[in-house]
This record gives C-alpha cells, structure tokens and sequence, in this order.
C-alpha cells in the first residue's frame, strides 16, 4: 500500500526521467575523458548504426563512459528516490534466492536455444563493426559489457521504471511491457530482427522480476546472457 508520503513518478515523466538520466550522465564523464589526453580515442572503429548511418566510435572512451557514468546515474535516481520518500524495496530484491535463481538459469538455457534458432532461420547476425568494436578493446568491451550494462539497464528499467510505471494503470505486465519497449529503443542500433527480439529478452526478464520481486535474478541473466555473447565474439568471431 502506498504511503500518501510518497510521490511517485507520471508514467511518462518516468519514461522521459529515465532516459534523460541514462544519457545526461555520460555528459560530465565525455568532458572528463577527452582532457585526459589522445590515448582515450586509440583505435577508432567504424559502426554502422542501422538507423542512423556510419559513426566513429572508440573503443577505450566509450566503454569507459559506461562504467564511470553508471554510479552517478545510481546515485542520482537513488537521491530523487529519496527526495520523494520512495522506498528503496520498490526497486525490487537483491536477497540471493537460490531455488528461484537456478530455475531462472535454467530457464535462460531454454530461452538462447530459441535466440539461436530465431536468428538462425531469419538469418540474422550481428554487424561485423560491433565484434570489430569489441575485439578492438576486449578488457574494456568485458567490463562494459558483462558488468557495466546489465547493471545500469536492470537498475533504470527493470528496477526504477517498473516500480514507478507499476503504480499506474499499467500494472504489473503493462509496466513490464512498457519498460522492455523502452530499454529495446535504447538500442536503436540493431536492425529490426535483432530489437524485436531483445523486446523478448526483456519481457523474460520482466516476468522473474514480478515473479519473485527480484532485481537480482534479472541483473544475472542479462550478465549471463551478456558473458556468454561475449566470449562467442572472442572465440568464435
């Protein structure tokens, strides 16, 4: 039961709040880095956004925009959660529940081979540039990658955007739906086979954060599932 006390956030200013986090935080971290000298911007690479075109990215710079820009993002929903006397459970369980989390971990088994068999039939791959980009720096690819993201992005929409957007008419699914539609458009640089199925990913991530009011056991899968497409980009480029 919610406590008059507690403001919680209009869906779309939660949508909107959540977005402009997740990229105002990069801002001072891009500042930082580029008075850091040239060794930031080593071996440029070229990506092909899809959508968008061609963009210069680098590797070093930009995996350590994720990692040094994902605690002041933390912090800063943390601080307007407190502001507003939103209780900290709202964003879900770290407990370690071990039943509930082998059967997630078996569950994400079954979930992959059908992720392989989409992409096998429709004959989808991912972009040769995002495994050049990755090769590129595989310390700093690792870091962001396993670690850094499935953090942040569990954290802001599994997490943070859930428990505001559940509180409204969406409820429990709507919030999951909205939330995994939300997180796919940060993604925008996949092509369309590639979105509709991280859209899948994330309303499977949504149903063990219901199930079982957790924040862990999505932030684990998505680090698994992370780990596991990134050793097969070092090993099976």
């Amino acid at each position: 039961m919610a406590s008059p006390d507690h403001k919680y956030f209009n869906p779309l200013w939660a949508i909107f709040f959540v977005l402009l986090t997740f990229e105002v935080s990069t801002l001072p971290v891009l500042y930082l880095l580029d008075t850091l000298g040239d060794w930031v911007y080593q071996n440029p690479i070229t990506v092909d956004m899809t959508y968008i075109g061609a963009v210069e990215m680098y590797p070093i710079r930009d995996n350590l925009v994720g990692f040094l820009a994902m605690p002041m993002a933390i912090f800063f929903i943390l601080w307007r959660m407190k502001k507003r006397k939103i209780p900290l459970s709202e964003l879900g369980s770290l407990e370690i529940q071990r039943k509930p989390l082998f059967l997630s971990i078996f569950l994400l088994a079954a979930f992959l081979l059908f992720e392989e068999l989409y992409f096998y039939v429709l004959g989808i791959e991912m972009p040769e540039s995002f495994i050049e980009f990755m090769l590129a720096e595989p310390i700093f690819s690792f870091i962001s990658v396993v670690l850094v993201a499935p953090i942040i992005e569990e954290f802001l929409f599994r997490g943070f955007l859930h428990s505001q957007l559940r509180r409204s008419f969406l409820k429990d699914w709507g919030a999951i739906a909205v939330s995994s539609l939300v997180w796919t458009a940060i993604h925008f640089q996949y092509e369309i086979g590639i979105l509709f199925f991280l859209f899948l990913f994330g309303l499977f991530l949504g149903y063990f954060r219901i199930k079982y009011n957790s924040l862990l056991i999505p932030t684990a899968l998505h680090a698994i599932n992370n780990l596991l497409s990134f050793l097969l980009v070092i090993y099976f480029p």
